[in-house]
């Protein structure tokens, strides 16, 4: 157990008198009934000056049992301080001083109808995990995110069928993508919009954690979403109804002109390495010779199915290494399970791209398996632990942290692209899904103006 966790000082036997410290009451007890067995057996001098004999003693007894505690509480107040305290006075001092000022605010503030303790409470613990600065990744969920975030990665959920990513300087939330087919698609929302209001509320400057549950809701419902369009300047305004979205996590298009598979992963959720199995298969059954992985604006996922996807294209080697807040270091290594270790590759990937999709990227390119093309990653590295709350919210908590193969830090600087090639904002990344919905050719798809897959197209076609 931890040195830090109060539990250890609270088990059963640890606060147990010790054998061979007598019971002082007792034994003083057994003393005067000693002297009053002897009385008739001396005389009343005698018995007197027994008598105070055995109290004086009694009392130097007394005094040195008291001694004795009195030292061994102080030494072990003394290492207990030690040990202890003195690692954690800095926590103990700023969580008290925390305490005071809750303290405060709910005796003394005047407007009780604004003293909301959810709220507070909530605030404080995001403002605290902010303050870590590990931007993207520890951060702080409500019972309704936890819901959400769960109901993601299982591949379903009930909203508009929207990713959105917050800005940590501006506090811009913007959406990255949507989802086809959802809600959001079919009003016209596109990747790049910024959220200003919802149902008519400003929500500009908002944590997105207040922002999302407003967005969010059961099925059958409405709500009104106003965006930013950055590459017209126009506020929008789309009116929809909720409901239950089914997400692909892999989708697929195959340019059959070039040979070239395009095989986005939208997110790591549960069973997405099965997915890109049976997408590449069905690809190499098309006649595909090539492949572009799109990991763009991918947030990430679970770690297993990381690990699982870069294992798919390569036959040995390391995925990743973990480290611990003290340095020591697990490799992960491929799990045997390939699906093709030669076919030629192209990763394509952009500031949004995160996490579990920041592992596949670097894995494919230390290992020299894949050439990895477009901006560098968003640099999330860092291992998220959940820790439950007793309300039902929780906190995703990075206890380590992701390196490379080669032993290079995710977090705060990301994978860096074999080829660079930048993207305005305002370009909407062009997805295989869309591909597949407009039937589009290659010449269609190399006017589309997504700089970064037509650079992937010319690069396999030349290579």
């Amino acid at each position: 157990m931890k040195y830090d966790d109060p539990r250890w000082y609270d088990q059963p036997g640890n606060n147990k008198p010790q054998a061979d410290a007598p019971d002082t009451s007792s034994q003083q007890a057994d003393d005067i009934s000693k002297v009053e067995t002897t009385e008739t057996q001396t005389t009343a001098s005698t018995t007197q000056k027994s008598q105070r004999q055995r109290i004086f003693g009694q009392v130097i007894i007394t005094l040195a049992f008291m001694a004795i505690s009195f030292l061994g509480g102080w030494f072990a107040h003394q290492a207990y301080t030690n040990s202890f305290f003195t690692a954690n006075s800095q926590s103990q001092q700023y969580a008290n001083l925390f305490q005071q000022a809750w303290t405060i605010v709910d005796q003394n503030y005047v407007d009780r109808k604004a003293v909301n303790y959810k709220q507070m409470s909530y605030a404080a613990i995001q403002a605290m995990l902010t303050e870590l600065g590990d931007t993207g990744h520890t951060r702080f969920l409500t019972p309704q995110d936890v819901q959400s975030e769960q109901q993601q990665l299982s591949g379903t959920f009930a909203g508009i069928g929207v990713y959105i990513q917050q800005d940590a300087n501006t506090k811009a939330i913007t959406i990255t993508s949507t989802i086809s087919g959802s809600p959001a698609a079919k009003a016209g929302i596109k990747g790049g919009d910024i959220i200003t209001g919802v149902n008519g509320k400003n929500v500009t400057g908002l944590e997105l954690t207040v922002v999302q549950p407003l967005i969010e809701g059961q099925a059958g419902t409405s709500v009104s979403i106003t965006v930013k369009r950055p590459s017209t300047g126009q506020s929008l305004t789309f009116k929809m109804v909720r409901a239950q979205i089914s997400v692909p996590s892999v989708t697929m298009h195959y340019i059959a002109e070039d040979h070239i598979a395009d095989i986005q992963i939208v997110q790591f959720s549960n069973g997405v390495s099965d997915q890109l199995k049976t997408a590449i298969l069905q690809a190499k059954k098309d006649g595909a010779t090539k492949i572009i992985l799109d990991l763009r604006n991918n947030p990430g996922g679970y770690l297993q199915e990381a690990i699982n996807t870069a294992s798919e294209f390569m036959a040995s080697g390391t995925v990743l290494i973990e480290q611990d807040s003290k340095g020591n270091q697990t490799k992960y290594n491929v799990t045997g399970q390939t699906v093709d270790t030669g076919i030629p590759m192209i990763v394509l990937v952009n500031n949004n791209t995160a996490s579990a999709a920041e592992i596949v990227s670097g894995a494919l390119q230390d290992n020299g398996r894949a050439l990895i093309m477009g901006a560098t990653t968003f640099g999330t590295g860092t291992v998220l632990q959940e820790y439950d709350l007793s309300d039902g919210s929780a906190i995703l908590l990075g206890v380590d942290e992701w390196l490379t193969p080669k032993g290079n830090f995710i977090r705060n600087q990301g994978i860096t692209p074999n080829i660079k090639v930048p993207m305005a904002a305002s370009v909407t990344v062009l997805t295989p899904d869309a591909e597949n919905q407009n039937n589009m050719t290659l010449a269609q798809i190399m006017k589309s103006g997504d700089v970064q897959l037509i650079a992937a197209i010319n690069y396999l076609a030349s290579h």
